[in-house]
């Protein structure tokens, strides 16, 4: 149930933040002794717009054993790691004097004579933890040469083995759902990731280390074995944002009972990455592996007492590239992992659904942008409970959820758009109610100079949370102001 002690969500955010620091621009050299270009038919070329990364450049060196880049896969490295994780989790968990660490051969026999159960774990424990134990099992076997759905079972025995042998509490189905589906989500979206820090662009040690805070698995077996023949993977034509500013908590109130009470507002910090991997107007990939294609945004709000975060992941699993007309965009089934936490407006699902991106042309200068994602939830938290009777202060259940983003993009100049997210959790699996909450954003931005610019949002968070009864019903809505500074690789925001 416990698969360690919970991640402090701010140390675990500010990675995600950094994970998503990818530059553009490759680099060649020619012969010393031959001229680079013929002076005869120079054309100029515009240069790929970049993201400045510090460019202290090393030579390229051999993995400390001197395995071969290329190479093929490897069983033992991610076995070993999976063991050294649970090996550092339990014992820490030991030394802290974690009950559920009180394991021996009487509470492994016990666990597997008498099957799994829902838990009732904090809702950052089970929602955020989980997820990211299964990403560094994930991510240990994409490292040593397993593809996509060759690191799954690694994944998925992962999760097993902990709750079987590692813990004296009864095994935990949620957690196995969660480990599994979110570490696959989230272990891909990091390696990918990390491997457009390292490829797009000249070695150099500011990458190397960017790309060890992102995949620290990958980043560890890639120093001392190598990269292997699965961990090339052709460079996209990725769109990155960075954002920075601050936000003002202009509208926050609860109603609970049919009795409203406003919520003190107060000014923010705020930091955030939007990412879109692979995206078809700008790429000639044929989408032929998972995740070839997927979109990330990760958002940080910060103060004196508080901390949220935001990070929304979606992946394409198996669909196509099509074209009508001028309109060109790809489709098809979609995999996701979302986790945010603003006090009891918060969620986190893993989802599988339809999905599928467009762009419009409506000039050759403007262009409209259109994204859609119909999931289903196999596994969601939400909300909150306000006198729970356990450790679990939220609704957990199947449900489903939405997400649709229009803007509208004119290049060299800035955009407009909305998005809008919702979430439907059930209480299902344990105990009575519902929870829904939708996140919505209004966005401009505006250009400034190269790659800067300036954004002003207005985002609204909803929940609607019932439990069993109308008298317990539940109305809370957060409002915020947000005004960030950007920086963004290119000037098309992910537009040819």
């Amino acid at each position: 149930m416990h698969a360690m002690n919970p991640l402090p969500v701010h140390r675990v955010s500010g990675l995600l933040l950094v994970f998503s620091l990818v530059s553009g621009g490759d680099a060649g050299a020619a012969p010393a002794d031959a001229p680079l270009v013929s002076e005869a038919c120079v054309e100029a070329v515009p240069a790929e717009p970049r993201l400045l990364v510090p460019e202290l450049v090393h030579p390229p060196r051999r993995a400390i054993w001197n395995a071969p880049d290329g190479g093929g896969r490897n069983f033992v490295v991610p076995i070993v790691e999976m063991g050294a994780f649970h090996a550092i989790f339990w014992g820490t968990a030991k030394l802290l004097g974690k009950p559920y660490a009180d394991i021996s051969l009487e509470t492994m026999r016990r666990n597997v004579a008498d099957g799994w159960a829902w838990d009732e774990d904090a809702f950052a424990t089970n929602a955020l933890g989980h997820p990211y134990q299964g990403s560094l099992a994930y991510t240990a076997a994409r490292s040593s040469g397993f593809g996509f759905w060759g690191s799954v079972p690694f994944t998925v025995a992962s999760s097993v083995l902990w709750e079987l042998f590692m813990e004296s509490e009864t095994p935990s189905t949620n957690d196995l759902i969660t480990t599994s589906i979110g570490g696959v989500v989230l272990g891909e979206v990091l390696h990918r990731t990390a491997l457009a820090i390292l490829d797009e662009g000249e070695p150099t040690v500011a990458r190397s280390v960017l790309s060890l805070l992102v995949e620290p698995v990958g980043g560890i077996n890639r120093y001392l074995f190598g990269r292997r023949k699965n961990d090339f993977l052709p460079v996209q034509g990725n769109f990155l944002q960075l954002m920075a500013g601050l936000t003002s908590n202009v509208d926050n109130y609860n109603d609970i009972d049919g009795t409203r009470f406003d919520v003190p507002n107060k000014m923010e910090g705020h930091l955030g990455v939007e990412m879109v991997y692979g995206p078809p107007q700008l790429t000639t990939s044929d989408y032929d592996q998972p995740f070839d294609y997927f979109t990330l945004t990760a958002r940080m709000g910060f103060s004196r007492d508080t901390l949220t975060v935001g990070f929304f992941s979606r992946g394409l699993l198996y669909g196509d590239r099509f074209e009508f007309r001028s309109i060109s965009g790809l489709w098809g089934l979609m995999a996701g992992y979302d986790f945010a936490n603003p006090n009891t407006l918060r969620v986190s699902t893993v989802s599988l659904g339809i999905g599928g991106v467009a762009q419009v042309p409506l000039t050759s200068q403007l262009t409209l942008d259109v994204t859609a994602n119909m999931a289903g939830v196999p596994f969601g938290h939400g909300g909150g409970l306000t006198s729970p009777e356990s450790a679990r202060d939220y609704h957990f259940g199947p449900g489903a959820q939405s997400a649709f983003e229009l803007g509208l993009v004119r290049r060299g100049v800035g955009r407009v758009g909305v998005s809008v997210r919702n979430y439907l959790i059930s209480g299902a699996f344990l105990g009575e109610g519902v929870e829904l909450i939708t996140y919505a954003t209004a966005r401009a931005e505006l250009l400034l100079a190269d790659q800067h610019g300036v954004a002003l949002e207005a985002f609204v968070a909803n929940r609607a949370g019932e439990f069993g009864s109308v008298s317990d019903a539940i109305r809370q809505r957060a409002t915020q102001i947000r005004l960030l500074w950007t920086v963004s690789k290119g000037t098309g925001f992910g537009t040819r």
